[in-house]
This record gives C-alpha cells, structure tokens and sequence, in this order.
C-alpha cells in the first residue's frame, strides 16, 4: 500500500470532490528562456492551473502545430539541454502537479528508468509521450507504474471507438486527447 497518493490523482480526486473541472496549460520549457519558464510556471500555477504541461524541445515536432514547433526550434538553438530542463523543473515552487509533454527518443536516449527517475527527482508526476505507440509502450508503461509515475496515454477524436476504451483503461493520471 503506497503512503500517499501521486499528485495527479489527488488533484483529480480533489475536482472530482468539489464537481470542478482542471486547467491544464501548457508551455515550453527555455521559451523564450530558462528564467522565464520559472516565473511562466509561477504565474500560471497562482492563477487557477491545475496541473502543469511542460513541453521538452526536441528537434523534430511534426506532431505539433507550428507555433509549438517554433518554440521547441528557439529553445533549442539556445543549447538546451535535457539536464538543463529537469534542473529547472527541481527549482520551480508551484503547489500543483508537473507533467511531461516529452519524445520518447527523449526517454530512450537516457533510458526508460533513468529518465523516469531523473524525472521524478526534478518533481514531475507523469508524462504525456505522444510519438510513442500505443501496442509499444509496455515496457515504459510497466516501468512508470512500478514508481507510481503517471504515463498519460493519448487519443485522437478519430480514434476508433473500441481502441480509445483500450488505451483509455491503460491510461494512468488522465487521458490526453
């Protein structure tokens, strides 16, 4: 029986309590810069979010709209870092959930519980992986439940309907569509 629950799941059981809905925005990480995405978090945090989306540049966001893509471009011709991003993540006092919008090459690259673990250490509670396939994330999926980290899985509005309710029943934290 774990101690406490993850922060995710008190947060939505909290909304759950009062019949609220959660706000979760969403903002890069070293857009326009590290400092920034400090005092970006800080602000959002005080003013009614409820979980906080931090996106990780990489170098190829197809997936993303253009305005995402710049981003992630500027922030990386900064020299961006991975270790720069969690450092950052450890230093933010925000008294509401953290996630991950992040690659899995990302995850792969450090490895699945390296990165896990690095990520819990800076204060993130689970992560969104959107290039990861779905029939593909076992192994990070079995490893994230092993230290309570939330692998938030993701559906489309066309994904078919009894594939959304598999990924939906696999989903930890919430469900990203």
């Amino acid at each position: 029986i774990r101690d406490r629950m993850n922060p995710i799941e008190t947060t939505f059981q909290r909304l759950r309590q009062r019949g609220q809905k959660g706000f979760i925005p969403f903002l890069t990480a070293g857009d326009p810069n590290l400092v920034a995405t400090r005092e970006i978090a800080k602000e959002l945090a005080q003013n009614g979010a409820t979980i906080l989306e931090i996106g990780f540049p990489y170098s190829d966001p197809l997936a993303d709209g253009p305005i995402i893509q710049a981003s992630y471009t500027r922030a990386l011709e900064r020299g961006l870092r991975l270790d720069d991003i969690f450092a950052t993540i450890a230093k933010l006092s925000v008294d509401v959930p953290l996630v991950a919008m992040v690659s899995y090459s990302l995850i792969q690259r450090k490895g699945d519980a390296a990165f896990i673990e690095r990520a819990q250490r800076s204060g993130l509670s689970g992560a969104i992986v959107p290039d990861l396939p779905f029939d593909e994330s076992g192994e990070l999926e079995r490893i994230a439940a092993a230290n309570d980290f939330k692998l938030i899985q993701l559906v489309t509005p066309t994904t078919p309907r009894a594939r959304a309710a598999a990924i939906a029943r696999r989903s930890t934290g919430f469900l990203y569509c």
